[in-house]
């Protein structure tokens, strides 16, 4: 292998990893909004009982289950 076709391999890695790091903070980015609360708004509370499932309260009183 000579210099220049490692030069493109590694071009080529490079772009691919930043593609991957652009398009995973546009993604977080598109959907940083979500809730899981019917208000919109953040959980006041969150209990994980150890088996995998997390309940999260409200502030309007809503409980939600979430499993992982």
């Amino acid at each position: 292998m000579t210099a220049r076709d490692r030069r493109k391999v590694l071009l080529a890695i490079a772009v691919f990893a930043v593609l991957g790091i652009l398009s995973g903070a546009g993604y977080a980015y598109l959907h940083r909004n979500d809730t899981i609360c019917r208000d919109g708004k953040p959980p006041i509370q969150q209990n994980d009982n150890g088996l995998g499932q997390i309940m999260y309260r409200c502030q309007n009183g809503q409980i939600v289950t979430d499993s992982d």
